[in-house]
C-alpha cells in the first residue's frame, strides 16, 4: 500500500502534467522528450500521440496503424513506411495497449489529503486499484466546485484515461469515459454524469439521534463547518422527524477545521447558562476536539455531556474515552467503487447510471450516557 508521501508526490507530478493541453484517443503511445507519454509541441504545449492521431495523419484506419506498429506483413510496405515515418517524426518509441487491467489508467480526484477521512479514502481506493494492477493518478482539487468540475471535464475529455473516481464531489456532465462519484453524503442529485455511490447518512443520523433520545436526551446540538452543511441539514431533518426541538444556539458552525472546530465549539457551549446535554459532531476529529476542551474545563464526557462523531476513523476506538460514532464503512465503499468502475470500463454494453447508497451503523462506545439531572 503506498504511503501518503508517495501519493502526494505523484499527485503533484500529475497536476503539473495536467497544465498542458491534451487531446484524446484510445491507445496511448510512449514518447521521449521529457513529457512521459506526452509529446511537447514547439508552442510549449503538450498533446498525446495516439493510434487515432497517427491514423488521421496517415489517412488510414486504426487497424492499419496497429498492423504497421506491430510489424505485420498484412499491409503494403509503402503504407507501413508512411505510418512509421509519422510515428518517428512524433518521437514515438513504443506502444501501450489496453489489453488488461494492468494497462488501464484511472484518475482519483479528492478535495485534500490532510484529513484522516480523505487520506484514508485515497489510500483505500489506490489499494483496491492496485489489486487489479492499476496505477492511479491522484489529483487534489480543493473544495471549489467550479474548479473541480473544470478539472473533471478536462480529465474526462483528455483521452488519456479509462476512468475517473471522484471523491466527495459530483460530476454532472455525461463523460466519454466511466466516472464514479464516491460521495460521502447523498445530496439527492438527480442529473448525474456517472454512477454515484454514497452513504445513507439519514439512516446513520436516525440511529444516533434515536440512541440519544432513548438515553433521555432532549437538548441535542450539532457542531460543523462550512463543508458539512448537508450533514447539518440532515441532523435538523431527523431531529424534527423524531420530535426533538433544536435550539438554534445549539448548532455551532465554525470557520475552522478538524479538532479546532470542536475545541472552539466546546468553549462556546461551556459559557452557556443552559447548554445541550448531547452533541453530534460533523466528523470524528471535531468530536475529539470538543471532548478535549470539555475535559480541560472540568466537564466530564459522557457524565456531563454526551458526544457522537461521524466516520469511525481508525483511532476513534482508541480515543480517551473511546468515541461513539457513526461508522460509514469506507473500505467497503472503496471496494464497491472500484468494482463498479471496472465493470463500466470492461462492459461493451450501455448501462443505465446507478445511484447506490451504503448503510451506516452507530458504533456505541464510551462517550454517550443518560443526561445528568439538572
Amino acid at each position: 500500500m503506498p504511503d501518503f508521501a508517495t501519493i502526494l508526490s505523484f499527485a503533484t507530478k500529475m497536476q503539473q502534467i495536467c497544465r498542458y493541453e491534451i487531446v484524446s484517443p484510445e491507445i496511448l503511445l510512449t514518447s521521449g522528450g521529457g513529457c512521459g507519454n506526452i509529446i511537447r509541441k514547439p508552442s510549449g504545449r503538450c498533446h498525446v500521440m495516439t493510434y487515432k492521431k497517427i491514423a488521421e495523419l496517415a489517412g488510414v484506419s486504426l487497424s492499419t496503424v496497429s498492423k504497421a506498429m506491430s510489424g505485420s506483413s498484412e499491409i503494403s510496405p509503402a503504407t507501413a513506411e508512411r505510418i512509421l515515418r509519422i510515428a518517428e517524426e512524433n518521437h514515438v518509441t513504443g506502444v501501450r495497449y489496453h489489453k488488461n487491467t494492468a494497462d488501464l489508467r484511472v484518475a482519483v480526484t479528492v478535495p485534500e489529503i490532510v484529513s484522516v477521512f480523505y487520506s484514508q479514502n485515497v489510500t483505500d481506493l489506490v489499494s483496491e486499484l492496485e489489486k487489479s494492477g492499476i496505477d492511479a493518478a491522484v489529483y487534489i482539487t480543493g473544495f471549489d466546485k467550479d474548479k473541480t468540475n473544470r478539472l473533471l471535464t478536462r480529465l474526462a475529455e483528455s483521452g488519456t484515461l479509462d476512468g475517473i473516481i471522484v471523491v466527495s464531489s459530483i460530476y454532472r456532465k455525461r463523460a466519454p469515459i466511466p466516472v464514479i462519484s464516491k460521495a460521502g453524503v447523498d445530496h439527492g442529485e438527480q442529473h448525474l454524469g456517472g454512477d454515484h455511490i454514497s452513504i445513507d447518512m439519514r439512516g446513520g443520523m436516525l440511529e444516533a439521534l434515536t440512541h440519544l433520545q432513548e438515553l433521555g436526551h432532549t437538548e441535542i446540538g450539532f457542531i460543523g463547518e462550512k463543508n458539512t452543511t448537508h450533514k447539518q441539514e440532515i441532523f435538523l431533518e431527523i431531529a424534527d422527524r423524531l420530535g426533538i426541538p433544536v435550539n438554534p444556539r445549539h448548532v455551532f458552525v465554525s470557520s475552522k477545521r478538524f479538532q479546532d472546530i470542536g475545541y472552539e465549539a466546546a468553549e462556546h457551549f461551556i459559557h452557556m447558562r443552559k447548554r445541550p446535554t448531547a452533541l453530534i459532531a460533523a466528523y470524528d476529529e471535531v468530536a475529539m476536539g470538543a471532548i478535549h476542551a470539555f475535559r480541560a474545563n472540568g466537564i466530564d464526557v459522557p457524565g456531563d455531556i454526551s458526544v457522537i462523531g461521524i466516520n469511525d476513523i481508525p483511532f476513534a476506538a482508541y480515543a480517551n474515552p473511546p468515541l461513539t460514532t457513526i461508522r460509514t464503512y469506507q473500505k467497503e465503499n472503496a471496494r464497491l467503487t472500484v468494482q463498479k468502475l471496472l465493470e463500466r470500463i470492461e462492459s461493451d454494453e450501455a448501462m443505465p447510471l446507478q445511484q447506490i447508497q451504503l448503510k451506516c451503523d452507530l458504533i456505541v462506545r464510551e462517550t454517550t450516557a443518560p443526561p445528568k439531572e439538572r
